[in-house]
């Protein structure tokens, strides 16, 4: 089907039941941890028959991976808002943006993007955002020793924000972002120390 092609009538009903759906599996993943999630609470929260899940989703697992990239496009539209010009605005202004809205959202945050584990979903989203990362400072996401670093940068954040929003968020955002920044050129200056002949001397300067 063309995608200028109005939906019928019962594609419109089938995606209204889908976006339901999906907002409540977002509330539900939110509000609890993944072991403690049933089909039957999202469709109950959606307010529609148990099947639908399984029909617009494939179960639970394929609820929950919907659930985090919906969560996660909303951090990336955040993210990706009026672009800075210098490239250390632009690592700042996307590090805020990703906290402001944990902020806003700490059962989301807790229970969800950062309780992710490894699941496909969450695991093509970090690697979505370490590659952005790695553009801007002219690293090469695929080399072994920033592969490696970054990781562990990822890591390193994501437990800093955990106990940030546990601990009610005692730091201004302002303070955590220079964190990340922190951690981020430490994480840069290890790559060089893993393979000397890794020059990240600009992507230290713009930091």
């Amino acid at each position: 089907m063309s995608p200028d092609k109005p939906l019928t009538a019962r594609q419109a009903a089938a995606e209204q039941t889908r976006q339901k759906l999906l907002a409540a599996a977002v509330a539900e993943f939110s509000q609890r941890p993944y072991s403690e999630v049933t089909v039957g609470g999202i469709a109950k929260a959606a307010g529609v028959a148990h099947g639908l899940v399984s029909h617009h989703f494939q179960g639970k697992q394929g609820a929950y991976a919907a659930a985090v990239d919906a969560v996660y496009q909303q951090i990336r539209a955040a993210e990706d808002g009026p672009v800075a010009v210098a490239v250390r605005d632009q690592v700042r202004q996307r590090f805020r943006a990703f906290l402001s809205f944990v902020a806003e959202h700490p059962d989301t945050a807790l229970n969800l993007v950062l309780a992710a584990g490894r699941d496909q979903a969450f695991v093509t989203q970090r690697e979505y955002g370490l590659r952005m990362l790695a553009g801007l400072l002219g690293l090469d996401r695929d080399h072994p020793a920033v592969a490696a670093v970054l990781g562990s940068f990822a890591d390193a954040t994501e437990g800093l924000t955990a106990s940030w929003l546990r601990q009610g968020r005692p730091f201004t955002v302002d303070a955590m972002v220079e964190a990340f920044c922190a951690l981020l050129a430490g994480a840069i200056r290890a790559a060089r120390e893993l393979d000397a002949s890794l020059d990240v001397t600009e992507a230290l300067e713009q930091l």
